[in-house]
């Protein structure tokens, strides 16, 4: 997966959506692209932003849910998850960003 996802933003073909049936091999897509990169600074700092704004509407004990705290590192790396599993909010921010 990361060597056609890389391709695919090598060529400037991005952005991509790729699909999968399974929550946990689109959370596992995700992970294997840890390593890469895919916005710049101005984009970081926006996303940054804009993720904060929405999860600020949380409650306290909800920002510390796994699927808040895993997503602003990956979003601030051009990687977003999307599935049923997700709290409306996340899925929410996702779609923006995208």
């Amino acid at each position: 997966m990361k060597k056609l996802i890389t391709l695919i933003v090598s060529k400037a073909l991005d952005p991509c959506i790729v699909f999968s049936f399974s929550k946990r091999e689109c959370e596992s897509y995700s992970m294997s692209l840890k390593n890469c990169d895919f916005n710049t600074e101005d984009e970081r700092d926006s996303i940054s932003k804009i993720f904060s704004n929405a999860i600020d509407t949380l409650a306290d004990e909800d920002r510390q849910l796994p699927q808040i705290t895993m997503m602003l590192p990956l979003l601030k790396r051009g990687i977003g998850i999307h599935h049923g599993g997700l709290l409306p909010i996340v899925k929410e921010v996702i779609e923006l960003l995208f």
